[in-house]
């Protein structure tokens, strides 16, 4: 029951006149604190408004960097005050741990995968600040991860229009898992030549 009417809530969401406003502050706070991605608002108000579905992706991902940013800021500059408590609100303080201890090695790897990825972008970004990764490098790779992420989702929704349901629905986190690993793997090839 409550599925349904979380189901019903969004889809009248997506219809709503406001409806790429509150996209965009998702989009934001997800990336610092939020605990549901912009993906479950995104999906549907793309398909909706398909022919401005790349408009869509690109305020989408232009807003999760930004969010991602201002993460980035609490873990440089008020970890202790606020990104620990989002951390242990959010219970990926355990995560946290295991996490950081081998960031600085591959931070930017880090950043690729957990902002293309089902990895809480959050965490990435609260770490990179803790662990002062450069900005530009914390930005660009943002940029580059999210922007597939939201990118793709919108070339299926464009192209796809009347299977992008069924698609993302079956397929998307498979596609994600999969792409992911390839760049995994791409990134590790190219550290041992």
């Amino acid at each position: 029951m409550a599925l349904k009417s979380t189901k019903l809530f969004i889809i009248n969401l997506s219809k709503s006149n406001y409806s790429i406003y509150i996209l965009c502050f998702i989009a934001f706070i997800e990336a610092i604190f939020f605990p549901i991605p912009p993906d479950f608002l995104f999906i549907p108000l793309a398909i909706i408004h398909f022919k401005k579905v790349f408009i869509l992706a690109f305020l989408t991902t232009f807003f999760s960097v930004l969010g991602g940013f201002f993460g980035y800021l609490i873990g440089l500059m008020f970890f202790e005050q606020i990104g620990l408590p989002i951390l242990n609100f959010l219970d990926l303080k355990n995560h946290y741990s295991d996490f950081s201890n081998s960031y600085n090695k591959n931070g930017i790897l880090a950043v690729l995968l957990g902002g293309f990825s089902p990895i809480p972008y959050k965490l990435i970004a609260i770490i990179s600040g803790t662990t002062y990764m450069p900005i530009f490098d914390f930005l660009w790779v943002s940029t580059l991860s999210r922007g597939l992420r939201f990118f793709l989702l919108a070339f299926l929704i464009y192209f796809f229009k009347d299977t992008a349901i069924h698609v993302i629905k079956n397929y998307f986190s498979r596609a994600v898992i999969i792409i992911s690993i390839i760049f995994l793997v791409i990134i590790i090839g190219f550290k041992f030549l």
